[in-house]
């Protein structure tokens, strides 16, 4: 006994220093808590409740490793042992443990399970010791910032003939810490009740309104930032006075008496041109403040043709032009370098639509899909499939081997429809931080991308983005919809 407790003694001591020497996750900790024990089950016998009660002291000695020393005092029903009469009462048990706890109470945690095992060291009625081994599961309830209530199932393994035994306990532990520090008043070095951290003249005087800083007109705006320091004016017109309350300091003002956004000046018809120079101070306009009905620079009232565009030097009116001969006008030809039936445009494909409406004026194509060959059926399955079939590492935007050919077949489907572009939309399933997953399809979409312009497609014919978790096909809640949720989406697009 004498040499057990020796042992136990420089045990303790040695995980202490251990202890000093580690960047603690969490502080020391001391237990309490009600053993419910069973003597019988284990040993051939009838179930045998005992109960008692434990107390502990535990310290973190390494990242995600505790040791305890619990000390239990209980009253058991133990079975007898062989040639033994039968114990017809409840025995006095005590017992001392040292036990190796591997857990991790972070400060964020509400429920810290752990597993544990160790060995201790048993009494009946303070005599005839032996060793016993116990180890088992339990797991912390966070009540508080350093408090939990405590759950543990127990087996101990007796190094003696039927002493093998169960235990259940319940009970709550404490984190010793230091005490939080008081809070310290804020530095106020000029004394007028602002903070120096907010103060922004900390060597001067000055109400709160103006952050600390003096105000000697008291307009609320402080004589650093005020134009006008001796005059009580306004925020907008940094200190200075507006009579006419129109925004404008009265020294800025064209109008100090009349209230208007022109420089201070008035704009009754609100064309942007103040009434002091508007030509036309009723009507709105755009050339010098008059109406130009057709654009042609030239204001209505100096237009012989006010309804059609011209030109400065014809007073308003068009001459005619037609530079590719085909009967419109070049102010009325989309296309005035190139003849055609079409409003003055020409078909180059044929499809019915004019050029200058035909996003793919080389290949022919229905108007309904802008003049541009409508993709086949069986290319847009193969871009659903390739959705699948592209595979990248786990966790990474490191594409797999087996995804090469298929990139190389949407390659293929691109040099098909050289006048479309391609859409890359990366997505995740929601499994991680949303942070976490759009940066993931963001960067996965991106190798896609790399790939195809590496094999030669120009950088202005593909787009890669990332959507994260925002936008599932299905359900995230089985392991099947989270997979059909991680894909990388190809589309063929005319933008």
């Amino acid at each position: 006994m004498r040499k057990f407790s020796f042992l136990l003694l420089v045990l303790i001591l040695g995980l202490s220093h251990a202890a000093t020497a580690q960047n603690r996750a969490f502080p020391n900790a001391i237990h309490a808590k009600l053993n419910f024990f069973d003597y019988g089950t284990l040993n051939d016998a009838d179930f045998k409740l005992g109960e008692g009660f434990e107390l502990g002291y535990f310290r973190n000695v390494a990242p995600f490793l505790n040791v305890g020393i619990p000390f239990k005092l209980g009253l058991a029903k133990l079975p007898p042992l062989t040639g033994d009469p039968a114990i017809t009462g409840n025995t006095v048990t005590t017992s001392i443990d040292v036990v190796f706890h591997l857990e991790n109470i972070r400060d964020d945690a509400k429920i810290s399970p752990y597993a544990f095992a160790g060995a201790g060291y048993f009494l009946e009625e303070f005599k005839n010791g032996h060793a016993q081994i116990p180890f088992g599961l339990g797991v912390n309830f966070r009540v508080s910032k350093y408090a939990f209530i405590n759950a543990q199932a127990e087996f101990r393994k007796a190094l003696k003939d039927k002493r093998d035994n169960l235990q259940l306990g319940v009970g709550f532990v404490y984190l010793l810490h230091k005490a939080e520090p008081k809070p310290q008043p804020p530095a106020d070095t000029d004394k007028d009740g602002t903070p120096d951290a907010q103060d922004q003249c900390v060597s001067e005087a000055g109400p709160a309104a103006t952050l600390g800083c003096p105000d000697s007109d008291n307009d609320g705006v402080a004589d650093k930032d005020d134009t006008c320091p001796t005059e009580a004016g306004t925020v907008e017109t940094h200190g200075c006075p507006d009579e006419d309350n129109d925004g404008f300091a009265d020294k800025d003002d064209n109008c100090p008496t009349e209230a208007g956004a022109l420089e201070g000046c008035p704009d009754t018809d609100r064309d942007g041109v103040s009434d002091q120079v508007d030509e036309c101070p009723t009507e709105a306009g755009t050339v010098n403040g008059c109406p130009d009905s057709d654009a042609d620079g030239v204001a209505n009232k100096d237009d012989k043709c006010p309804r059609e565009a011209g030109t400065v030097e014809n007073n308003g009116c068009p001459a005619m032009k037609d530079a590719d001969g085909d009967g419109v006008a070049d102010e009325k030809d989309p296309c005035p370098d190139a003849a055609g039936p079409f409003n003055g445009c020409p078909d180059s494909d044929t499809d019915g639509l004019a050029d200058n409406l035909d996003k793919c004026p080389n290949s022919a194509g229905p108007a309904s899909n802008q003049g541009c060959p409508e993709v086949k059926k069986e290319t847009k399955e193969r871009l659903a499939f390739a959705m699948r079939a592209v595979q990248f590492e786990t966790g990474k935007a490191v594409l797999k081997g087996q995804s090469f050919k298929v990139l190389d077949e949407i390659l293929e489907i691109m040099n098909q429809y050289p006048d479309y572009k391609l859409a890359i939309g990366g997505h995740t399933d929601d499994v991680g931080s949303k942070e976490t997953n759009l940066y993931l399809s963001t960067e996965r979409a991106k190798a896609c991308y790399d790939y195809l312009l590496y094999k030669g497609i120009p950088e202005g014919r593909v787009r890669s983005t990332g959507y994260g978790e925002s936008k599932p096909m299905v359900s995230n809640n089985s392991p099947n919809g989270r997979e059909q949720n991680r894909r990388v989406e190809f589309e063929l697009t005319l933008d």
